[in-house]
């Protein structure tokens, strides 16, 4: 029997696949860090490790999808995630368990970029904003994999149970998903282009992009270390950090090309950077699990749709190849994974789990002022598809570097005091 799968649904697929593996990880980390016997700096370098294969792999992968195509990448990358995941659980040392991060990061830092070019591939192939949806389907995966993980955790069944389920639901989706993707190559591209050829407004998704996933990553590398270390949740409870904040951002993405067209996507991204910083601000002052719970979900529902936007619009630039302009932005999304894990270590041994959150605060904070202040630059209201526009992307793109064109000195100092 012949399996049929969309192009759309492949690609929504394959998002959701990754995701989920990532949920076991973020409900896991507390036994992953009794497993190695290391402190929380430890577990800030596991992260970092991480990150360093993922951003090593996006830096030459605009290079590596010249010569592979996306369904050999999608198909190696997945059969080695799946490997994977039946040996962390045996993992027993530091060493061991840097070495599976750094694969973990290598073939995840592949997928994120192959797959966010499809995703804006489709949004142009059928003239309409896409990329939250496709979106929703990361974290609709993401949110799965906690939840089922924190259920495992539950019943007490163990890791590596829990990673073979895992694997047996998540390999065939991903195999069938790999083969039905387009099959496509980037044209070809010189280290010049990829690393020296930023416009002004890549810079500022760049930076918009490093900001929200900066609380992304926060809450999936400490939210259930913060939950059962600070607000004092066991079991079941340890995952509702991630359960909350990904499902809000499930809800959040699966409406997210809606809000756009109601609110004007300026608003929406001036309310999205706001609510993000209430979100924060309330999980950093919470001392109750429901107090928590509720600052995951504001937090959740405002950053979901900041990423999927950077994306829209990073592969729609006048004069950049969308590989690039897609792999500068994930570049900055992975280069906050290097940076944020050690520094969310050291302000948790130093300072206390409680404070972990306050990084994420003072950088949405200072995001919220350049977004209000630089009005010019982000209103672009126009730039979300209307039905019967023909060249939606290319018309709203040039559309957005006029206006960048007149508040250039205004830009760069907002980038700068944010910096």
């Amino acid at each position: 029997m012949k399996i049929h799968i969309s192009d759309t649904n492949a690609c929504k697929a394959l998002f959701f696949s990754i995701s989920f593996f990532v949920g076991l990880w973020a409900v896991r980390i507390p036994d992953i860090k009794d497993q190695i016997e290391v402190d929380y700096t430890g577990m800030g370098y596991l992260f970092v490790i991480f990150s360093i294969g993922s951003v090593l792999t996006m830096i030459v992968a605009p290079k590596i999808t010249q010569l592979y195509s996306s369904k050999k990448i999608s198909l190696m990358s997945g059969f080695i995630i799946s490997v994977l995941w039946l040996l962390i659980p045996f993992a027993q040392s530091f060493e061991f368990m840097a070495l599976l991060s750094f694969i973990f990061g290598v073939c995840y830092g592949l997928f994120e970029v192959i797959l966010n070019v499809q995703a804006t591939s489709l949004e142009k192939k059928f003239n309409k904003p896409m990329m939250s949806g496709f979106h929703a389907f990361w974290s609709i995966g993401l949110l799965s994999g906690s939840l089922l993980t924190s259920l495992f955790l539950e019943f007490k069944i163990s890791f590596f149970i829990n990673s073979i389920v895992f694997v047996a639901i998540l390999a065939p989706v991903i195999f069938f998903s790999s083969l039905t993707i387009k099959n496509n190559k980037s044209d070809s591209l010189s280290f010049f282009s990829i690393f020296f050829n930023w416009p002004l407004f890549l810079i500022v998704l760049f930076v918009l992009a490093v900001t929200a996933v900066f609380l992304e990553g926060g809450t999936d590398s400490w939210g259930s270390l913060y939950m059962r270390d600070y607000i004092n949740a066991d079991g079941f409870n340890i995952g509702l950090a991630a359960i909350a904040f990904n499902g809000s951002m499930v809800f959040g993405r699966l409406i997210g090309d809606k809000l756009k067209e109601i609110f004007g996507i300026y608003n929406f991204l001036v309310l999205s950077v706001i609510g993000s910083l209430v979100g924060s601000i309330i999980i950093a002052l919470s001392s109750s699990l429901t107090l928590a719970v509720i600052g995951f979900i504001v937090a959740g529902f405002s950053v979901s749709s900041i990423i999927p936007i950077c994306y829209t619009f990073g592969s729609s630039i006048e004069n950049v190849n969308p590989t690039v302009g897609i792999t500068i932005i994930t570049i900055g999304v992975y280069g906050v994974f290097m940076i944020a894990p050690p520094a969310l270590g050291y302000v948790a041994d130093i300072f206390g789990i409680e404070f972990v959150y306050t990084p994420m605060l003072i950088l949405f904070l200072m995001a919220s002022m350049i977004v209000i202040m630089q009005k010019k630059l982000y209103r672009v209201e126009q730039c979300y598809f209307r039905k019967g526009q023909n060249n939606f992307y290319q018309k709203n793109g040039q559309h957005i570097l006029a206006k960048l064109r007149g508040v250039r000195s205004g830009i760069l100092m907002g980038i700068s005091f944010l910096i």
